[in-house]
Formats: structure tokens, C-alpha cells, sequence
């Protein structure tokens, strides 16, 4: 996560026209249909800093993102050549005891090995530094042998911020390549290699991404180097889930050729993130919004897995899947709900209508089994609208689980919080 040095970040829709509820509108497009995969229980990702003493996320999920867990290298060896990997097994066996695919974030470099011992970083001294090659191919090997293709391998966290990178774009490249062929020399080509997670929200940090992507090594592209894209998708602190779309096209539009048919995962995200320790409050009826729409828009601008953060989030963020003392908030609901509309469902798509008396709604479609359609509606703000559903609707249901069976076309009103309507194909 990148809060506590956003404002040190290193300095290095097409419009179409649709059919929307059988009126002609002139919408903003969403996804690409022809790009659509079936949504799996390892789209829906999390972050769990407690992971390793047994703790478990309440909401449903299938990865998890091993992160501020004490599973970084610098805590696993702490002196040269020792190796503790308690806290790491800990972390990983009981994410696979619960059905959550690990992803383990390698780095952050061990002072004894860093180039820089005295190089600031969120996680002490040299903890940013480039580290010794040596040393790191060793340390990636035997993270590589020890869990093999049980897990998936990140290369790094977020190096276009200086509070977890001081090095270089070219340091950065090689230490990616390194690991990348190491991990392929112990596990052949069938582990998942992703690369570091990038926040995009500062031009800074789009510069580094950019100029990261388009390094060559031994004549190939860094982007063949690895299997997936990582980024992390934080809007500003004032924007809401559809404020991270424009972050999401760059990523995208920036890479090279080599990258841009690769899966890309969003490595992080929540809301109201101001590199301070609190975020401004919201509603809960908001907070509920915003999980509901995050998982949504995610799913339909075909991003191959999203990891919330966190289950356990402090007030750095605005939208709170737990309770203090236990339990599902209201956004942890709607996110169960939001999960039982997509689960095994096709995205086809998400539109907001820019015409009439609808404009400003939001309408979702997937594709469900042979025979199912869903679309879900919502319109961030103002007042509700009355929508009219299609002749072959079958039931609808609002965020909180409610299902109400009711066949034909009728009217329902759709204001903030998601609505799905479940339709014959």
C-alpha cells in the first residue's frame, strides 16, 4: 500500500451508441465483450495482515495477497543465509486451508545485502535499496522450491513509490528478469510470475510505469518476462469506484506490444486514500455502494483478479468490510451479494447512459449459464430513477439479498445502491 509516501512518488470509452431498456442513448462504454472471461472464485482477492496466526476473511474470496504479513524478505532472512520461514508458512498454509490462492510479494531487501544500507524505506533502513543480485536469485530460489506452484510469485511492491524503491527503472528491470528466470529454472513455465504492482494515480508514477514497461532484456521485452500485469488502482482521495477507469485504460494503453494481451490484476484498492492516516468518513450506505460497484466495474473491465484492501483496514481507508469487534459491515454484505451475482457469469460489459431522464445510470450485463441474463443498475448520485425491466425478467435483487420472483416487464427505482435483474437469455 502506498499512503504513507504518496507524496514521494519517484519522478521518472469509447463513445458508442446502445440500446438501453429499448430507448436509443448515447452511452459510455465499459469493457470489451470480445475479451470477456468467466468469472472464477480467484477474481475475488483480499488482503489479510493476520493471516499467519489463523485468521481467515469473512467475506468470500478465493486469493489472497501476502502483504504486510511479516512475509517479506527482509523478515524471513535475517541474517545472511539464515532462513526463518515460520511466518510465511504460517501465512500460506492456512490461505490454502481455506481455498485462498497465495500471491507472494518478494523483497523488501535485508539491510546486510541492501547497495544503499542507508536508503529510506517504509519498512527501515535499506529495505528500498537495490540488493546484492547474489543474494536475491538465492533468496527467490528457495521461495520458488519451497512452494512451488502452489502459489503465485510478485516481483516487487509498488517501486514507483520511494518509501518501498530507491533504485533505479533499470535495477528494477533486472531484478525482475532475474527472478523471472530463476523461478522458470526451479519450476519450468508453469508457476505465475507477475510483475510489481504500480499506483497510478500521479503522473510521476504513470511516468515510471511507462518507462519501467518499455525496458529490453537479452533483446525481448520486459513484459515477456512475466505472465501477468500488476497494478494498483487507488482513485483520488475524492472519487468514487468509477474514478479508477481512467487509471485502468492507462495501464493498459501504456504497456508494449508484448504486454498488452497479458492478464492484468488490480493489486489494491479502497477508497479516500490521502497518504494520512484517516480518510474522510462516508455512509454506510455508501461504503456498501462502493464494494458492490468495485467488484463490478472490475469484473467488467475483464481484469483477471482484484485484491481488496483489506479485511482488516485501519482508517486509512473509507470503506470497511469488517467491524471493529467482528463481523460483516454492510459493504461486507453487499459484497457477498455483489460475489453471488458474478460467480461463474460472463461480464458483457457495463454502460452509463449520458441521455434523458436516465442519464447517469449505470447498467452492468453478464451472462449467466445458457438460458440467464443479469443486469445490474445503479446511479452513483442524485435522485433514484425508475427503470422498466425487459418482458422475460424473471426476479430482481437489491443489495441487502433480497430476491423478489416477479415475472413480466415492470418498474423498479435504482439509485445508488445496485440493483440485479435477472432476465431469460
Amino acid at each position: 500500500m502506498f499512503v504513507r509516501t504518496l507524496d514521494r512518488s519517484l519522478s521518472r470509452g469509447a463513445i458508442v451508441l446502445v440500446i438501453v431498456l429499448g430507448l436509443v442513448s448515447l452511452v459510455l462504454a465499459v469493457g470489451s465483450p470480445a475479451d470477456a472471461k468467466t468469472i472464477r472464485e480467484r477474481f475475488f482477492g483480499i488482503h489479510d495482515s493476520v493471516v499467519a496466526s489463523g485468521d481467515i476473511p469473512r467475506v468470500t474470496t478465493g486469493a489472497i495477497r501476502l502483504w504486510e504479513t511479516g512475509t517479506s524478505w527482509r523478515e524471513i532472512e535475517r541474517s545472511p543465509g539464515s532462513f526463518d520461514w515460520t511466518q510465511l508458512d504460517a501465512a500460506v498454509t492456512n490461505a490454502e486451508a481455506n481455498g485462498l490462492r497465495p500471491l507472494i510479494v518478494l523483497g523488501q531487501t535485508p539491510r546486510f545485502y541492501a547497495r544503499n544500507p542507508g536508503a529510506p524505506g517504509a519498512y527501515g533502513r535499506g529495505a528500498s535499496s537495490m540488493p546484492s543480485i547474489r543474494a536475491w536469485t538465492r533468496y527467490v530460489g528457495r521461495v520458488a522450491h519451497r512452494y512451488g506452484t502452489a502459489v503465485d510469485y510478485q516481483i516487487w511492491n509498488e517501486p514507483n513509490v520511494i518509501g518501498y524503491w530507491t533504485g533505479t527503472v533499470e535495477q528494477m528491470a533486472t531484478l525482475t528478469v532475474t527472478a523471472s528466470r530463476k523461478i522458470t529454472a526451479v519450476l519450468g513455465r508453469h508457476a505465475t510470475i507477475t510483475g510489481p504492482s504500480f499506483p497510478l494515480r500521479l503522473n510521476s508514477q504513470k511516468a515510471w510505469y511507462q518507462e519501467y514497461w518499455h525496458q529490453t532484456a537479452g533483446g525481448r521485452s520486459l513484459a515477456s518476462y512475466v505472465d501477468v500485469i500488476g497494478a494498483t488502482l487507488y482513485p483520488q482521495e475524492d472519487e468514487a469506484p468509477e474514478g479508477q477507469l481512467p487509471l485502468l485504460r492507462f495501464a493498459r494503453q501504456a504497456l508494449p506490444a508484448a504486454g498488452r494481451h497479458k492478464p492484468l490484476w488490480n493489486m489494491e484498492i479502497n477508497y479516500g486514500l490521502r497518504g494520512g492516516p484517516t480518510a474522510k468518513r462516508i455512509s454506510r450506505a455508501k461504503q456498501a455502494s462502493y464494494a458492490s460497484r468495485t467488484l463490478l466495474l472490475n469484473a467488467n473491465s475483464h481484469v483477471g483478479r482484484m485484491y481488496w484492501f483489506s479485511w482488516n483496514i485501519s482508517g486509512i481507508a473509507n470503506t470497511h468490510l469488517r467491524r471493529p469487534a467482528g463481523g460483516l459491515t454492510r459493504a461486507g454484505r453487499a459484497w457477498n451479494v455483489t460475489h453471488g451475482w458474478l460467480l461463474d457469469t460472463v461480464p458483457k460489459g457495463c454502460h452509463q447512459s449520458v441521455d434523458g431522464r436516465l442519464q447517469g445510470l449505470w447498467t452492468c450485463k453478464l451472462r449467466a449459464g445458457a438460458d440467464e441474463v443479469r443486469r445490474v443498475y445503479y446511479k452513483p448520485t442524485g435522485d433514484a430513477v425508475p427503470v422498466t425491466t425487459v418482458r422475460s425478467t424473471r426476479s430482481w435483487s437489491d443489495l441487502a439479498g433480497h430476491v423478489t420472483t416477479r415475472r413480466g416487464s415492470f418498474p423498479i427505482s435504482v439509485g445508488q445502491l445496485p440493483v440485479m435483474v435477472s432476465s431469460r437469455r
